[in-house]
């Protein structure tokens, strides 16, 4: 916002020095009329423009510069405003796990058999700055009973916990990651928290959406995977039988 501040000063300057020049070159002096007088304002305006055409002049130039430099700060407003917002899920946590999905093919009804939300090691993987990091691992535990998930895990920025709502009727799923300061890259690692916004893919057999980051220093938002990689629930129905 800073930036946006700077050139509205900048265009308020400016504005003032335009005022400026244009009373300068249509004003006379104040004090009287003898002859040295009127010979010092004649040096002093000799080469200066005066009359009604240079004022229209002046105001037409004043106001071609300050359209310019009123474009200029609007568009960087929009960036601002752009990068700013894109950091922010377009719809809450609870308007978005509770809306179904709107790509049937990739949606199916939640059977017992069919549930996608298992407790076990999870793969989870995101874009950012131009490529996909690599898959890193998450250990996942969904409360069926409070439609809650808990967990924990570690990847290139540090090491974070997990808590979040699902909706097997929506086959959607809301995670906030919490990092723990002083841990991975502390280039990358603030203490922030992170929103994943996913939806199961039966194609692709994962979860997708988006992950949003808003703090001090950075904002931004991309794609997210969530893939499971061992069930505890398999591995438990294993054992039994």
């Amino acid at each position: 916002m800073h930036i946006v501040f700077h050139l509205l000063l900048i265009i308020a300057l400016l504005g003032i020095v335009v005022h400026a020049q244009g009373a300068r070159g249509g004003g006379g002096t104040r004090g009287g009329s003898s002859s040295s007088s009127r010979y010092r304002s004649s040096i002093r305006n000799g080469s200066r423009c005066q009359g009604a055409s240079c004022q229209r002049a002046g105001i037409i130039a004043g106001s071609v510069i300050g359209g310019v430099l009123a474009l200029i700060a609007i568009i960087f407003l929009i960036i601002y405003c752009y990068r700013k917002y894109r950091s922010r899920p377009s719809q809450s946590n609870l308007a978005f796990v509770s809306q179904n999905s709107t790509n049937e093919q990739n949606r199916t009804y939640q059977t017992y058999e069919q549930n996608c939300f298992k407790n076990g090691i999870w793969r989870g993987r995101y874009y950012q700055y131009g490529r996909w990091h690599e898959p890193h691992k998450i250990i996942l535990s969904f409360d069926r009973k409070s439609d809650r998930v808990f967990g924990h895990g570690y990847d290139d920025v540090g090491k974070f916990t997990i808590d979040g709502t699902f909706s097997m009727e929506t086959q959607r799923i809301v995670i906030t990651k919490r990092y723990e300061s002083g841990t991975g890259d502390s280039q990358e690692n603030f203490g922030h928290t992170v929103t994943l916004q996913l939806t199961w893919n039966t194609s692709h057999a994962q979860f997708e959406g988006k992950w949003f980051v808003e703090t001090g220093r950075y904002r931004g938002s991309d794609k997210f995977e969530l893939k499971l990689e061992d069930s505890s629930e398999a591995l438990t129905e294993k054992t039994v039988d």
